[in-house]
């Protein structure tokens, strides 16, 4: 049976970074509802200004500007409620998936008055932080009462779903938990000295590579802290540092950590780039430091199936991206002394390194790919659908 299917995203279109993997999973679900017909497919966004969605077909049409932002006054979201219901009346739509969005919403209640009988929330970030019991207590109660809950919530790593039930109060059987995937094809071990061609490395430095946004949650402070142990105060002249993702002026704040110290040249910063695939082939090992929140994020696979040993943070999903030991290695959150034992065990250990890198690609190809996301997103979506 055909389910017309709308996808809300809560940001605007082609936002980059690992949006566009994310836009682009949801629309095969949505294919797959639809049996192949993508005139039963739809997709929200809450702005336009910056084009066509490069996620979806270039003949794609189905779009709908909607804001469900806080922001919004009572009279605009009322605007908008309107909109949206008129629409799903319209296009006949059944099963509507928002993107972060909380278990309790306004908007659902209307969308049920409208067609709608399956409300999902998807979920890339943390829903909520732990609380007092008697807290946990009434959040419960609340959805268990409420007449405008979602269905079901689907994550990314076990621990963010445990934060849903522990945290916002969210039963367990509304929840489901859909690993990333990763393109293995696109992304592949290689033995190029590319990243010395393009970054102008010397060829005696292994690269250790970050690769994300420059906020301090994801922790580049802590790479550059971990770097400078090992370059200023242990001596290590093999191997040299790249963080790629700054946009301009994003990276003084660091480089001022080290200023004057003539590790400059062993610490570079790469801005948002486009070969990533290539320049992964040709590091050593890959760092995903987070030291605020963090899921599961994609980049920590990418990094693995290009043939990298991966070291991340214990903290959130993080840990579910990688076999501790195995793959990669783990390190408490902001401790970048720790996080330097844990890079200069694999300089001095580089048999281990390539076992981990191997390991890890492993991985991927046999269980961390594409076609399982999303047929575990498939099976978690179709649990719930009524």
């Amino acid at each position: 049976m055909i389910t017309p299917s709308l996808f809300v995203a809560q940001f605007p279109t082609n936002k980059g970074y690992a949006t566009t993997a994310g836009e682009t999973l949801l629309y095969q679900a949505g294919m797959e509802l639809a049996q192949g017909k993508q005139e039963h497919v739809h997709f929200a966004y809450r702005a336009f200004q910056r084009g066509h969605p490069a996620s979806l077909p270039r003949d794609f049409s189905n779009l709908i500007e909607l804001n469900f932002s806080e922001e919004q006054s009572c009279a605009d979201m009322e605007t908008m409620i309107l909109r949206v219901t008129t629409y799903v009346k319209q296009h006949g739509i059944r099963f509507v998936l928002f993107n972060d969005i909380q278990p309790i919403h306004p908007m659902f209640r209307p969308l049920r008055h409208a067609g709608v009988s399956t409300i999902l929330s998807y979920w890339g970030s943390t829903i909520s932080s732990l609380m007092p019991a008697w807290k946990l207590f009434l959040k419960r109660l609340e959805i268990a009462l409420s007449n405008s809950r979602v269905d079901g919530l689907i994550f990314q790593a076990q621990a963010m779903a445990q934060l849903a039930i522990d945290g916002r109060g969210v039963p367990e059987r509304m929840v489901d938990v859909v690993p990333q995937g990763v393109d293995v094809n696109l992304y592949t071990p290689g033995s190029s000295d590319y990243v010395y061609r393009a970054l102008s490395f010397p060829s005696s430095r292994r690269v250790i590579i970050y690769a994300g946004h420059m906020e301090r949650r994801k922790g580049p402070h802590v790479l550059v802290d971990a770097a400078i142990e090992l370059l200023a105060r242990r001596g290590r002249k093999d191997v040299c540092f790249l963080l790629c993702g700054n946009k301009e002026g994003e990276s003084l704040e660091y480089e001022r950590a080290y200023e004057g110290m003539g590790i400059d040249s062993f610490i570079k910063f790469g801005g948002y780039r486009s070969d990533l695939k290539e320049i992964y082939q040709s590091c050593f090992c890959g760092v995903v430091p987070s030291s605020g929140w963090d899921s599961f994020p994609r980049t920590s696979l990418e990094l693995a199936a290009s043939g990298l040993p991966v070291i991340v943070s214990r903290l959130g999903g993080l840990p579910e991206s990688i076999v501790d030991g195995t793959t990669g290695l783990l390190f408490d959150p902001g401790n970048a002394k720790q996080l330097a034992d844990r890079i200069e065990t694999l300089l001095d250990n580089p048999k281990l390194a390539k076992e981990y890198g191997e390991k890890g690609r492993e991985r991927c190809v046999r269980d961390l790919n594409l076609a399982n996301q999303l047929n575990r997103l498939m099976i978690a979506i179709r649990r719930h659908i009524r």
